[in-house]
């Protein structure tokens, strides 16, 4: 008798066990599951004050079929790779000229006598009749690079897979790499939680690198010594947010820095000490969350990538901007 009234202890035990994982499991589905308290709501910073609008959309160049995947300017035009080609697009929106390039593009820089072409993990160096050159040396498995930056005499690598700097002559041969860790109490090195990694020199021949984990822009010596920097992790519109912002930058004549961010895009104006200048295009322009591909010409006008759409966005200063 015992023994029946414990088994049956043991199998309402079991019964209530199995409601209460029941219940929890269904309650706890996706579609059934209360807010988030840790939620980060982003609706409110999608409105930006329209004194700080700096520029207006005037106009897109389409694309066609190309699938593009970096874009710079130079010289009164504008060079998007993507696919297997290389195209060059003057002011009116004309391919003046189009080249067969490998496939798989992941980004681009042009000087006066030479386009050079990033992929996953080497760099290709092409003449300006389109014919290859040179294929540099092949920077590993691990290698994501994200972005090229040069001054005509060297050519800086932004290799997010091994989250470095590599440095290397015009010609194509390597002088340096370098982690971004400094002496100062300052130096943290490259923290980037994605493949999102930018760099960029300005007009003054400065490198500045994106540190995108620490919401930072950093100054860089060609030796890896750490020379300056700004942050400003925030959800205001003066702040990067997110895991890793600004995504992509550009450089003004002057020195200023025009950052996309992903996520929440926002493309915004910063002097050289990081303080909030404009914004160019809020977040209520954008339906997706890729950073755009952003550059810049000599008179303030910004070129967009912009990802979603497949098409070039231009954004010009407003008269009174």
């Amino acid at each position: 008798m015992k023994k029946r009234s414990l088994t049956v202890v043991v199998l309402v035990i079991l019964t209530l066990i199995i409601v209460v994982i029941t219940v929890d499991f269904m309650n706890n589905r996706p579609d059934r599951r209360g807010d988030n308290p840790f939620k980060l709501e982003v609706e409110q910073y999608r409105k930006v004050d329209p004194a700080l609008i700096s520029h207006k959309e005037s106009r897109n160049l389409s694309l066609g079929s190309l699938k593009a995947t970096c874009m710079v300017y130079n010289n009164g035009r504008l060079y998007v790779a993507g696919d297997s080609s290389l195209v060059v697009i003057l002011p009116d929106g004309t391919a003046e000229k189009r080249y067969n390039i490998l496939p798989g593009p992941t980004s681009l820089l042009v000087t006066e006598s030479r386009y050079y072409i990033g992929y996953k993990s080497f760099v290709t160096e092409y003449n300006l009749e389109g014919d290859m050159v040179k294929r540099w040396d092949d920077l590993g498995a691990r290698a994501v690079i994200t972005n090229l930056a040069g001054d005509g005499e060297q050519l800086y690598v932004a290799d997010a897979g091994n989250r470095r700097v590599v440095i290397y002559t015009a010609a194509g041969k390597r002088v340096g790499v370098f982690e971004g860790k400094a002496e100062a109490e300052s130096g943290h090195g490259f923290i980037i939680p994605s493949g999102n990694f930018d760099l960029a020199v300005n007009s003054y021949g400065e490198l500045w690198v994106v540190n995108p984990g620490k919401h930072a822009l950093e100054n860089y010596s060609d030796d890896g010594r750490m020379r300056g920097f700004w942050e400003n992790s925030s959800v205001d519109i003066e702040g990067f947010l997110g895991c890793c912002n600004p995504a992509r930058i550009t450089v003004m004549e002057d020195g200023s820095f025009i950052t996309s961010e992903k996520g929440l895009i926002r493309i915004k104006i910063h002097d050289q000490s990081g303080k909030l200048k404009s914004v160019v295009a809020p977040p209520s322009l954008f339906e997706g969350e890729k950073a755009p591909d952003l550059c810049v010409d000599e008179q303030g006008v910004v070129y967009l990538l912009d990802f979603d759409r497949n098409v070039i966005r231009i954004f010009e200063p407003k008269e009174n901007g």
